[in-house]
């Protein structure tokens, strides 16, 4: 192996106290591995890899050889680090590698799974739900199935929601029966990204449902976005009312913070949003803007009055 990946991966592992700006020799180091882009390398690494005894070094090489992987667009970068997860005993590697796939280059789909399938079976927390996220990054569709028989087999609800956050990403029609029942399940983040992957699936189709759940108080916020993203002109009566009894009373920013923005929206910016694509047709909406800024414009939140002036100030 050259000299020069020899020094990196030592950097990578030296455990120095801070350089400057809070950045240590390692930092540096892995912000330098993330440019690789000299395929020469990877053999190298590959070599390394399979006779190096120490764990630390091993650790750094896979994470070097991953960067090469995306900046090179070789898949075959990708093949190994499953292999390897055959042969490595140790948790927090296989760990380390899984994390690498799910911040890596997509799996191709003829690239075998059963690595990361078994190791969604592992006594191992942190094997098995880092082995679910990396399952993310590939579109082969046995990877729904798998999640669908996990899902039957599982009464641990932190690996519930590790599963429904890989049907968030993988999930098609079959998905459906199986996102509808974890709508009732009782963890709020699982019903609220079973709800998001319904909506996302089934997009316009399930207007209606969406505005039910609006105006029955039923995941209000991804109900909210859902008519954002999926409906028409026939949502407008459910949204004004969600955005009458949002401003009905003041709110908190702690509230706000902890419950209600997500992705830097609240719900009364997606609504407001919303009814912002019918404001030349609708009077209502004009009604229900000005009832906004004249009678309740001390009740929005910082970033629900910015957007406001962006929007509706003349």
């Amino acid at each position: 192996m050259t000299d020069y990946l020899s020094n990196l991966i030592a950097r990578i592992c030296d455990r120095s106290e801070e350089l400057h700006n809070g950045q240590t020799i390692s930092w540096q180091a892995l912000r330098e591995a993330e440019q690789l882009a000299n395929h020469a390398y990877i053999p190298q690494l590959y070599q390394f890899i399979e006779q190096e005894p120490g764990k630390e070094k091993r650790r750094a090489a896979y994470f070097i050889i991953t960067q090469l992987s995306r900046n090179t667009s070789d898949p075959e970068v990708i093949r190994f680090l499953l292999d390897r997860l055959k042969l490595e005993q140790d948790a927090d590697i296989i760990t380390a590698i899984q994390q690498d796939l799910e911040r890596g280059p997509a799996i191709p789909g003829y690239i075998d799974l059963e690595p990361l399938f078994n190791n969604t079976l592992s006594l191992n927390n942190n094997v098995r739900r880092s082995a679910l996220l990396a399952l993310r990054g590939t579109h082969n569709p046995a990877v729904e199935e798998w999640a669908h028989n996990l899902l039957k087999r599982t009464s641990n609800e932190y690996d519930v929601y590790y599963i429904t956050l890989l049907l968030h990403k993988v999930g098609t029609q079959k998905s459906v029966p199986i996102l509808r029942r974890l709508l009732e399940y009782q963890r709020q983040d699982v019903k609220s990204l079973a709800f998001a992957t319904l909506a996302d699936i089934e997009k316009e189709k399930e207007a209606m449902f969406y505005m039910r759940c609006l105006l029955r108080g039923q995941l209000k916020f991804e109900a909210m976005e859902a008519i954002y993203k999926y409906a028409d002109e026939n949502a407008i009566q459910a949204v004004t009312t969600r955005i009458t009894e949002l401003l009905s009373k003041r709110r908190s920013n702690a509230r706000m913070t902890i419950e209600t923005v997500k992705n830097g929206f609240t719900d009364l910016m997606l609504g407001m949003e919303f009814l912002f694509r019918f404001r030349t047709a609708k009077s209502d909406i004009r009604k229900t803007f000005s009832w906004i800024t004249e009678k309740r414009a001390d009740y929005l939140l910082p970033e629900e009055k910015e957007w406001v002036k962006r929007h509706l100030a003349h």
